[in-house]
């Protein structure tokens, strides 16, 4: 009987590794003569909700260059100077279109005094006030309300500006507080029903923010608003209250 033999045969790579790197190198080519061809065509603009598109379209940023031409950082400094951007960021697109995200400042309060009106977000920076959009913020006493994006000035602005940043972390705080102004005793607050009077002191707000969410859960809940008059919530150990 005949025996059957059998071979191995091995194949030989390297011509598909060469066809791999030549589709390689033809997408690398494709891919530096596409970037060198891009330009900008379109500008668009996300996240922005005070600022209307008009404003923002006052920022010149030019078309038909290549983005590498354009000064990314001169953009966003002047996105950053409008009173409501906080943050603006450049993002350039596979088609060469520019897309702006803007990051902007939220409303904590709203300044009056003098016959003027403007809102203040958490880091003291006075904004204007905008047509058709209104925010439900505590109304803020005690400062003199000047030309939008300048910072609210005086030792108590800190103080304040901690106190509103908190205060619109507490959902329950921020439904109960219509007026907040600074006084010789500090933060002193309104309540939304019945103009009772909070007093908050000059620190440690978070503690006592949470410390009136509980007596307004365990005791005004209880008893009705309409019974107090003030309550001081500046002690650790007590909250004292003056009743009708």
């Amino acid at each position: 009987m005949a025996k059957k033999e059998s071979h191995t045969g091995t194949i030989n790579p390297l011509p598909w590794v060469g066809a791999a790197l030549f589709v390689l190198g033809l997408a690398v080519v494709a891919g530096f003569y596409w970037s060198a061809q891009m330009k900008v065509q379109e500008v668009y603009f996300e996240g922005h909700h005070f600022v209307s598109r008009e404003q923002l379209r006052e920022v010149d940023i030019p078309t038909g260059i290549h983005p590498d031409s354009l000064n990314s950082l001169d953009i966003i400094s002047r996105f950053e100077q409008m009173p409501y951007v906080k943050r603006a960021a450049v993002d350039v697109k596979p088609s060469g279109n520019i897309t702006i995200h803007i990051t902007e400042r939220q409303p904590v309060a709203m300044l009056t005094g003098e016959g003027s009106e403007m809102y203040i977000d958490r880091d003291g920076i006075l904004l204007p006030m905008v047509l058709g959009k209104t925010v439900n913020v505590p109304l803020l006493y005690g400062f003199d309300a000047r030309s939008p994006g300048d910072t609210l000035s005086g030792r108590q602005a800190g103080p304040v500006t901690d106190f509103l940043g908190r205060l619109r972390e507490k959902p329950v705080s921020n439904a109960t507080i219509s007026e907040v102004a600074w006084t010789e005793n500090g933060i002193v607050a309104l309540t939304n029903d019945h103009g009772v009077k909070l007093i908050f002191g000059k620190e440690d707000f978070g503690t006592r923010l949470r410390n009136w969410e509980a007596f307004y859960a365990e005791i005004i809940k209880q008893k009705g608003i309409e019974t107090m008059q003030s309550i001081d919530l500046r002690f650790q150990e007590q909250i004292v209250t003056r009743e009708q």
